[in-house]
């Protein structure tokens, strides 16, 4: 972590929140997988027992596929470390960077993604900011990055140090 060899490293930290709805949510589907196994289906619905577990199952692993794990920068791109494939933003693309209050992000609609299945990911357009990609574990310490094309939030633990990190190296 820190500004070593001119890289920063920061992870996401999940809120009590993030942790409930991802918890609950898994039982949930996991008992319900099971429930559903466990059924004796009529031959002409088995297809309805095969795409409730295709979709139970995908539910999880998207919702893996796009979970946050480390915010990471240095003076060619910020990194968003996903378990599968990182989502990466070239620093000279970004024309604003800044700390935001949750009010930013207050009345959002999400159009795509997870509200709280393994953080608040996924597509949301608000009067403000318009369309933005949200990648956060948590609701506060949230950052605005926009670049020419688009707009993204993320969370992380110190977002005021990346926020500096960040427009130190823009500024080069």
């Amino acid at each position: 972590m820190g500004f070593e060899n001119n890289n920063i490293s920061i992870p996401f930290h999940w809120s009590v929140s993030v942790w409930v709805i991802t918890i609950l949510v898994l039982i949930i589907l996991i008992v319900a997988e099971f429930y559903i196994a466990s059924l004796n289906w009529p031959t002409m619905m088995l297809w309805l027992k095969y795409l409730l577990t295709i979709v139970f199952f995908a539910t999880i692993i998207i919702g893996v596929y796009y979970m946050p794990i480390l915010l990471k920068a240095n003076n060619e791109k910020i990194t968003v470390t996903r378990l599968f494939y990182p989502l990466e933003i070239p620093t000279n693309e970004i024309v604003e960077l800044k700390q935001i209050p949750k009010s930013y992000i207050d009345s959002s609609i999400k159009t795509c993604g997870s509200d709280g299945l393994f953080g608040y990911l996924g597509r949301f357009k608000n009067k403000r900011l318009g369309n933005y990609s949200m990648y956060a574990t948590e609701l506060n310490n949230l950052i605005l990055v926009h670049t020419r094309g688009k707009k993204y939030v993320f969370s992380c633990s110190r977002p005021q140090e990346f926020v500096e990190f960040i427009n130190s190296q823009l500024k080069q």
